[in-house]
Formats: structure tokens, C-alpha cells, sequence
């Protein structure tokens, strides 16, 4: 049944959700009978205008009639609840699990996709293209989309398609000494790639000292690539988890210390920070700062995996209002638990 769900989330979004509430309307018609539109607008947190459009092609379909006592559901009705209990407790499990994460961090939405990316492949690369189509929706002519790098990332690259637009990409960020296939600078060349966009590079450490750092930012093509950072619209991230991004970027034994006093869970963009969302610890990066998403008309945060729920949780008490998280349910499960205990 999930496999259903999960094709029919990918070919028609819209349709699945209109399906859902639909549901949720003849089932909540059913608990309540007979009731008037304006109780049912409280049962279900939905205006009078949105009750009155869907009741009244449920009353067209013969699913519910209309009394002077108020709607009640028709036999037919009660056959198509039951017709699809089992689809939708399937789909309701991660539909209510996403509204949580939603309300309880009030970002602007929240994607996911069935099972755990950390015990099984699949799922990592189904939630890679989850973000790809989303971030394809939003592209438009002359684009920037600044991308850090990861794992993650380089599945989404792997997920995108022409497109009709120009658009141009940006490593949000230095390398890390890593697998070089992960590092921003190759995925945004990939995502170009696989758009018939552009892109340009940062060839410079993500960590360095001062008088590097102070040397770097007089360099004409760093002061050229930040200058596109700073221009682009749309960012592509990832979470990571705080120790394990500090031994990436091979952070001094003071520093792992320093995270590891202070209860880092997560980090983002250099910053590091406790389950609160207090940050905890700056490393010296180069490109896009934590301060430069406000700027930013669309934000895609994409990370999955039960061993990141706690650093995706910490993030989460600071991204932007207008941050979009798609994850999947090992990872959500983690967030709703550790936050219902706050």
C-alpha cells in the first residue's frame, strides 16, 4: 500500500492530498452525525468556504446528504470510508507526522517519505528526488541556486532534469577534503549538467585560519563566486551531525571538546548548535553564512536517516520561516518524539 502512495505522491501531489481530505471530511461527517458546516469547520480546522466547495460534490456524489438537522453520510458513503481505511491510515501516519514537524518548528512545509535512509539505500535516493522535483518547481529563467554538498546532494543532482530555463548554480560553500563526488563545487557542476544550466566554482578549504581566510577574500575569482552567492534565490542544503562534521572538516581536539561540553546535535553551514538552536560554535568558512538565508525566497533543507534526527531537530529551532524540509520517517519519528518531551 505505501508503494501505492508513494507512486501516486510522485505522479499527481495534488490529487492524493484533494483525496485526503475528502476522506477526512466524510469521515469526520461520520463521527459527528448529523452536523452543520460551521461545527465541522471547528472539527476540522477548515474555513466555511473550503467546507461548502468539497460537501457539495460529496452531496453531488451521493457520499453525504444535507438535512435541516445538518450533513450525515449515506450508505454509499460509509462503503467508500471503508473502501479506503486502509490507504489512508497508511497515508495519514506521515501526513499527520509532517503537519507536527510543521507546527511544531512553523516553517513553511515539511515532505516525507516513507522508511529510514540509514537502513536501507532506496529511501535515501527516494528522498533525493522528492527534493529535485521540488526544487525543479521553483526554478524559473536566470535562477541561482546556491547547493552544499554531501551525500544527499549529489543524489538530488542525480534527480534533476532539463530544464526550459537559464539557470545557474553555485557551490554554497568551500570543500571539505572529502570524497570529491560529494563536495559542492562537483554537485553544482552536476546539477548544471543535468539541467543544460550553468555554473561557476569555489576552490578554496570550507575551514581555514584567519590570515588564509583574510588572503582568500582578496582573491578576484572568490570574490567573484561569493558575489553569486549572494545573488542566488534558491538554496539546496543539507544537516549534519556536529562531531561528525568537525572530524570532517578536522576541527582541533579544543573544538571537538568544545561540542561535545556544550551537547552540539547539529550543523549547518559552519554553525554548530545544541537542541535549542542556541549556536554553540562558528568554524571560519567561506561562502553562503547562516544569516544569508534570510535573504532567500526558497530554501530546501534535505537530510534523512534515524541517526540524524537530533542534529535535524537542533536546526529546525533555527532555520527560516520559509525553510522546506524533506525527510523521511526514521528521521521524522525521531524529531515529533524529542520534541514532544521540550
Amino acid at each position: 500500500m505505501k508503494d501505492l502512495i508513494k507512486i501516486q505522491q510522485n505522479l499527481v501531489p495534488e490529487l492524493v492530498e484533494k483525496m485526503y481530505r475528502r476522506f477526512s471530511i466524510l469521515t469526520t461527517i461520520s463521527k459527528y452525525q448529523p452536523v452543520g458546516r460551521r461545527s465541522l469547520s471547528e472539527y476540522m480546522d477548515l474555513t466555511e468556504r473550503v467546507l461548502r466547495s468539497e460537501t457539495d460534490v460529496l452531496k453531488e456524489q451521493s457520499l453525504i446528504k444535507v438535512k435541516p438537522t445538518g450533513m450525515e453520510i449515506t450508505d454509499k458513503g460509509e462503503s467508500t470510508i471503508r473502501q479506503l481505511q486502509s490507504y489512508f491510515n497508511s497515508y495519514s501516519d506521515e501526513h499527520h507526522l509532517a503537519q507536527s514537524i510543521k507546527e511544531q518548528f512553523n516553517i513553511q512545509d515539511v515532505f516525507i517519505v516513507p522508511g529510514d535512509s540509514d537502513s536501507d539505500k532506496t529511501v535515501k535516493v527516494e528522498l533525493s528526488t522528492q527534493g529535485g522535483q521540488l526544487v525543479e518547481e521553483v526554478l524559473h529563467e536566470d535562477a541561482v541556486v546556491a547547493v552544499t554538498g554531501g551525500s544527499t546532494m549529489a543524489y538530488l543532482s542525480d534527480a534533476m532534469h532539463r530544464q526550459p530555463y537559464s539557470v545557474f548554480f553555485v557551490p554554497a560553500r568551500g570543500g571539505l577534503g572529502e570524497n570529491v563526488i560529494y563536495q559542492a563545487n562537483t554537485i553544482a557542476a552536476s546539477m548544471a549538467q543535468q539541467t543544460g544550466g550553468d555554473y561557476t566554482t569555489l576552490y578554496v578549504p570550507d575551514n581555514v585560519n584567519e590570515s588564509t581566510y583574510n588572503t582568500l577574500m582578496l582573491e578576484p575569482s572568490v570574490i567573484q563566486t561569493l558575489s553569486k552567492i549572494k545573488e542566488s534565490d534558491i538554496t539546496v542544503h543539507g544537516i549534519g551531525d556536529a562531531l561528525k562534521m568537525a572530524r570532517r572538516r578536522q576541527s582541533s581536539i579544543e573544538v571537538i571538546e568544545k561540542l561535545q561540553h556544550h551537547k552540539a546535535s547539529g550543523e549547518a553551514f559552519g554553525y554548530y548548535f545544541d537542541d535549542q538552536g542556541n549556536i554553540v560554535h562558528k568554524a571560519r568558512t567561506i561562502g553562503l553564512q547562516l544569516e544569508d538565508l534570510e535573504s532567500k525566497k526558497f530554501i530546501f533543507a534535505v537530510a534523512g536517516g534515524k541517526s540524524k534526527g537530533e542534529a535535524i531537530k537542533a536546526y529546525l529551532s533555527i532555520a527560516p520561516k520559509n525553510t522546506v524540509l524533506i525527510t523521511d520517517e526514521g528521521a521524522a519519528n525521531i524529531i515529533v518524539n524529542h520534541s514532544n518531551k521540550k
